[in-house]
């Protein structure tokens, strides 16, 4: 992954997006399956744990089952979890803003068996993907998954 490339051309990232929301040859399950096609090798070729670029790099969204989990998992009370320093809650929802994550130990989780479902699902393309292209786009420099996924998109599409 050439980041250098990524963060210079970050309008052609921009213009691709739109290319994409306006790109009616496919509907959007037809641009989710080609999406998934696409991904799966990619996905399978990256070894996220010599990466980890997300996991210094990206906040941390904690559902209520997932601060439960991680509670248990962890045997650390609810209560430090949602009131940890550096997590904020929004009704029902959590963030954790810290980078690098707390639970990284160099570039391994130390609570994988109970990561959030944010974590556990990243990077999510679907369903949605046409949708979801705006935020995955931030990720181009940060995810080899993501980078590899939207530039071999980018060639099915003819971009």
């Amino acid at each position: 992954m050439n980041l250098e490339l990524v963060t210079e051309l970050p309008d052609d990232y921009e213009a691709f997006r739109y290319y994409v929301e306006d790109y009616d040859e496919l509907s959007d399950s037809e641009l989710d399956a080609l999406v998934e096609e696409i991904a799966a090798p990619i996905i399978k070729a990256v070894d996220c744990t010599q990466c980890a670029n997300c996991c210094r790099s990206l906040d941390v969204y904690l559902t209520p089952g997932d601060a439960e989990r991680l509670s248990q998992g962890v045997l650390i009370p609810l209560s430090e979890i949602i009131d940890h320093p550096r997590a904020e809650m929004e009704g029902e929802w959590g963030v954790f803003k810290q980078q690098p994550c707390a639970f990284l130990n160099e570039k391994l989780c130390s609570v994988y068996e109970h990561r959030p479902t944010s974590c556990r699902e990243y990077p999510a393309f679907t369903p949605d993907f046409r949708w979801l292209l705006g935020d995955l786009l931030g990720g181009v420099g940060i995810c080899p998954i993501i980078y590899h996924t939207i530039e071999e998109l980018k060639k099915r599409l003819k971009w």
